[in-house]
């Protein structure tokens, strides 16, 4: 072929990981996105379905009846980006508060199993704090230990 091809790029400030989410009645594709925020260590995380139509929902419930495996899924999604690149952090919030508290509860619950192998830090405004299990944060912060 003698076409000139356009330019091209290659992200390296975005990270996507896929899985199915799996129950009797349905498969649902999941993607974990890792995106590159303003401070070049700092990866925002965003756990998303996959439509039917195609497009990404952050708010979609799968109501698959396996939170359990899919957050075992995004905790070893982390540990292995987070293995490649040591220096760097995640950080997530819920897409609606009921989320927000869901990850409170379950950080707060595993935070024995989860200090094992990371740091976890709690963000208020611009303020960041070491989590606490029963202190309200806007978002949170992961780094491996």
């Amino acid at each position: 072929m003698n076409e000139k091809p356009y330019p091209f790029t290659l992200s390296r400030t975005e990270y996507r990981y896929e899985f199915v989410s799996v129950s009797l009645e349905k498969e649902v594709r999941k993607i974990v996105l890792l995106s590159q925020t303003d401070a070049i260590n700092i990866f925002n995380l965003a756990l998303l379905d996959v439509l039917e139509d195609g497009e990404t929902s952050d708010i979609s419930e799968t109501r698959n009846d396996d939170l359990k495996t899919v957050l075992a899924t995004v905790i070893q999604i982390i540990n292995t980006f987070l293995t490649t690149k040591p220096n760097c952090l995640i950080a997530f919030k819920g897409s609606d508060q009921r989320r927000q508290r869901l990850y409170r509860i379950v950080i707060s619950r595993e935070l024995s199993e989860i200090r094992k192998k990371f740091d976890v830090f709690g963000g208020i405004g611009n303020t960041i704090h070491l989590f606490e299990s029963n202190k309200q944060f806007d978002y949170y912060l992961i780094q491996k230990l």
